[in-house]
């Protein structure tokens, strides 16, 4: 497997859960992955389709994803295609000549091409050995990008004799288990890495000078690519015209364009033509551009699954970018009206949602650990110390109460439930408490005065700060407790929500050749233009980043960078070289 890798990838290793959904497809078993974004969910089903040989049939909800995957794929010396609406019927003729003749190791197509008769009898004729779900969550109902057509799909696909693979990055518990039981994926089959991206930092900024700021914010960052998500078609068009004043070099997207207009704006921001592109979140679900280092929310979206989608897309080569939600009461309004539109079997599970994603504006808890409690409650947590929560100070000292409140679980011995914990806490007259025998504990009453909702407070700096785990709603006493209890650690809180007003910045590159950077971009988006392919095709700014900072002068160096694969080391390092070999002559 790690051949494979290599040898097409440029990778030495594989990531946190790769390894194992590869092992299940090459034993022929099915699986579903949950990685976060930018966690090599496509690696997932490329390498074991390369080792099982045949053609792996790619099911995406997303044209703009296919042609990325594919233009990826055929980057790397892997013959790939792709079947949808897009192509003309020249191009379609001669993609279906090359299935038949099996030219193709890898086949991407949108569920509603299988509503053509005359496509599901072509696929009984293909050596198909693998089945690839991209996007998974949009199979199921409790999805947030839920398609019926996609759902449909997995009737027709029962009837070949390979496993199934499906891969997401967002899949709360319902979603998790209804695309489990659709595809018949048992538990131990599921590899659920943690959606802590560690290379993003989360900020809420309650300004109601959202203009001022966006404005402030990007002329600081012009060098930068970046997505700013606007509610509606009309505040697109308002940012824009205000850019456009500016003279700031950008684009927009929305469902009102045609779809000329839409693919050409895309294509300008995806080729790094133009560095910002302003939309609704009708752009960008698929969209593998690799070097965003920006995502502004202008307004609050409905739910959490959609904010961390879309935030997401920001660093998916792994460097620090920023993920920045502005909103107002106003934003509020406007998603209670949208779900007032839906369909009404579904309005109460938006209502809760929605009530997520106001919880996530108002916390004063860790942004990052408040995504991943939302996605998967029994992960540990851990401050992520980059937030806008993180950095800012609290304003009220709880190290008494902290010991207080881990001493008495301590003392409680087995894992117990929180409000079973508060209840101690405060001393209260419980026949749960006494059937226990809690009530004869010291820590009995030990925090009387205080009420429930505080405690709760408390308790959720506890967990969020790693102290306490809480999982199957059971809490217990973390290992680290102890640089509580014994070091007699400080622990702040708030008692008042958090005015953030902080400016950020963002720090893309150090201990880099940032003139040998600028100078390898340059080379690389030629190269890109010739090949008519977006340049993180090419090699992500990361890769780059790795040739700036060794500036290797031979292929026998430069096949050891992180990225660079036997294929891009023969066709496309030559020229880096030459790059980075005139640099070099040049500074001596």
């Amino acid at each position: 497997m790690e051949a494979i890798l290599k040898r097409y990838f440029g990778y030495e290793t594989f990531r946190t859960g790769q390894r194992e959904l590869i092992s299940y497809i090459v034993n022929n078993e099915s699986a579903l992955g949950i990685l976060p974004t930018g966690g090599g969910k496509s690696i997932c089903y490329q390498v074991p389709g390369l080792i099982r040989g045949g053609l792996t049939l790619v099911i995406s909800p997303l044209i703009s994803l296919m042609k990325d995957q594919v233009d990826s794929l055929n980057a790397a010396g892997i013959n790939a295609a792709y079947l949808n609406s897009n192509l003309k019927a020249a191009e379609e003729r001669e993609i279906l000549t090359g299935l038949a003749y099996k030219r193709y190791q890898f086949l991407y197509v949108a569920p509603e091409r299988f509503n053509q008769l005359a496509f599901r009898q072509m696929l009984n004729q293909l050596d198909i050995r693998l089945i690839a779900f991209d996007e998974a969550h949009c199979i199921s109902k409790w999805g947030h990008d839920f398609r019926p057509s996609y759902r449909q799909v997995i009737h027709f696909t029962r009837q070949f004799d390979c496993p199934f693979l499906a891969v997401t990055a967002t899949a709360t518990i319902d979603v998790k288990k209804d695309i489990q039981s659709l595809l018949g994926i048992i538990d131990s089959h599921v590899i659920e890495t943690s959606t802590r991206r560690d290379n993003l930092a989360f900020k809420v900024d309650p300004t109601y000078q959202k203009e001022k700021m966006v404005r402030e914010y990007v002329k600081k960052h012009q060098d930068d690519s970046g997505i700013i998500y606007a509610g509606t078609r009309k505040q697109v068009e308002a940012l824009s015209e205000q850019f456009s004043h500016l003279k700031i070099n950008h684009t927009i997207y929305h469902a009102g364009l045609s779809k000329n207009e839409r693919e050409e704006n895309q294509a300008k921001f995806v080729h790094d033509d133009c560095p910002v592109m302003i939309a609704t979140n009708a752009f960008g679900m698929g969209i593998d551009k690799s070097n965003v280092r920006y995502v502004i929310h202008y307004n609050m979206p409905q739910d959490l699954e959609s904010y961390y989608q879309e935030a997401g897309r920001a660093g998916r080569d792994g460097l620090e970018s920023e993920c920045i939600l502005m909103f107002s009461e106003q934003d509020i309004r406007l998603q209670q009206f949208f779900i007032s539109t839906s369909d009404e079997s579904i309005q109460e599970k938006k209502k809760e949602k929605l009530e997520k994603m106001i919880h996530y504006t108002k916390t004063t808890q860790c942004l990052q650990g408040t995504i991943i409690n939302y996605f998967n409650p029994d992960e540990h947590l851990k401050p992520c110390g980059k937030c806008s929560n993180c950095l800012s100070q609290g304003a009220y000292d709880m190290t008494n109460e902290a010991l207080k409140i881990l001493s008495c679980l301590i003392r409680m011995k087995d894992s117990v439930h929180r409000l079973l914990l508060i209840k101690v806490l405060r001393g209260e007259d419980d026949r749960e408490v006494k059937d226990y025998h809690y009530h004869l504990l010291s820590t009995y009453g030990l925090l009387k005065e205080y009420e429930t909702k505080e405690l709760n407070r408390f308790l959720d700096t506890l967990l969020f700060n790693g102290y306490i785990h809480e999982a199957g709603g059971k809490m217990i006493c973390h290992p680290s407790a102890k640089e509580v209890l014994i070091k007699k650690m400080e622990v702040m809180t708030h008692y008042e929500p958090v005015n953030y007003k902080e400016k950020v910045t963002i720090k893309t590159i150090s201990e880099v050749n940032e003139q040998l950077f600028n100078e390898l971009k340059k080379v690389r988006k030629q190269l890109a233009s010739d090949l008519s392919v977006p340049p993180f095709t090419i090699f992500s700014d990361q890769t780059l980043i790795l040739f700036a900072k060794k500036m290797p002068t031979t292929k026998q160096e430069m096949i050891h960078i992180e990225g660079v694969g036997s294929y891009k080391l023969k066709h496309y390092c030559p020229q880096f070289l030459d790059c980075i070999n005139e640099y070099l002559s040049m500074a001596r």
